[in-house]
């Protein structure tokens, strides 16, 4: 998002004829369609300044492959393109993270990380599910505050590699069997990673300490509701002040809120997505309001 009289609101829309679409957001939170990049399959953007990157799944005809492509934000706040899309190293690109020149690509599909331009670490294994862990499934790589490590959520092996930047492993750590670790974030001091898991709908806990991961305690989700469809946890979100943690759960299709205080967590409230399928979520930078995107509207 960028505050302009507006805050501008950016929805990556990942099908071959989609692309990203950018809406103006009021103060009374109503949302304005502006424009539409185009860009096949794009599912994840990240933005920083006047530079942003797009993950896109599979832009290559043929081809599984995913690609990352460099964007510039322009003055008015809309996208264009600043570079080609380069081909990931795997199948199934799903989320980026840069700093400065260092680029880094999870890889769904082929279970791997890619530094761009450099090299990629292809993980082996599988989870206990038979089904959705049969092999590693690399969701997303996160930077360490100090920007000195990257982890790296594998839903598929229910573990939270540590890598340094040239993609060295480091460490490991394991969320409970079958839990599918997916994203995670950090808390505002440091000491604690809250890592989200899609299948086991729960935040697992663990303090930081250097470059390893020392598990602590897992916070359930879920209501255990009957509804149809399995759950499924997606998105992590922490407060400006780190005392509110927002997970959003698909199935029950509502955004959880716990208390957080250091390792300890707490259901404290739930609202419903308005929608099905909740893939991600957002606050704004004044947090007034938070955005859900609903997959199946």
């Amino acid at each position: 998002m960028k505050r302009t009289k507006t805050t501008d609101v950016y929805l990556c829309s990942a099908v071959p004829d989609g692309g990203i679409v950018r809406y103006a957001l009021s103060r009374a939170g109503d949302l304005t369609l502006l424009d539409t990049l185009a860009l096949p399959s794009p599912n994840y953007l990240v933005i920083e300044g006047d530079t942003a990157y797009a993950t896109l799944s599979s832009p290559f005809p043929g081809s599984d492959e995913g690609g990352v492509i460099r964007l510039s934000v322009n003055a008015d706040g809309s996208l264009s393109p600043a570079g080609e899309i380069v081909p990931t190293g795997g199948d199934g690109a799903c989320h980026l993270a840069f700093d400065g020149d260092d680029l880094y690509v999870s890889n769904y599909g082929s279970g791997s990380v890619t530094k761009i331009g450099r090299s990629t670490v292809a993980h082996e294994g599988n989870g206990p599910d038979p089904i959705r862990q049969d092999a590693p499934h690399c969701h997303c790589a996160f930077f360490s505050p100090d920007k000195r490590f990257l982890l790296v959520c594998d839903l598929g092996l229910d573990t939270v590699f540590v890598y340094d930047r040239d993609l060295n492993e480091v460490s490991r750590a394991k969320v409970p069997d079958g839990a599918g670790c997916r994203h995670l974030t950090f808390s505002r001091d440091g000491r604690f990673v809250y890592v989200e898991n899609e299948m086991g709908c729960s935040v697992s806990v663990f303090l930081w300490e250097d470059g390893r991961l020392i598990y602590r305690s897992t916070c359930p989700t879920r209501t255990y509701a009957k509804h149809p469809g399995p759950d499924k946890g997606s998105a992590i979100r922490l407060s400006r002040n780190g005392r509110r943690l927002y997970i959003t759960n698909r199935g029950e299709n509502e955004v959880v809120v716990l208390a957080c205080r250091g390792e300890k967590l707490r259901v404290i409230g739930r609202a419903p997505t308005g929608g099905d399928e909740p893939r991600d979520f957002v606050l704004t930078s004044d947090e007034r309001f938070g955005i859900v995107a609903n997959q199946f509207g």
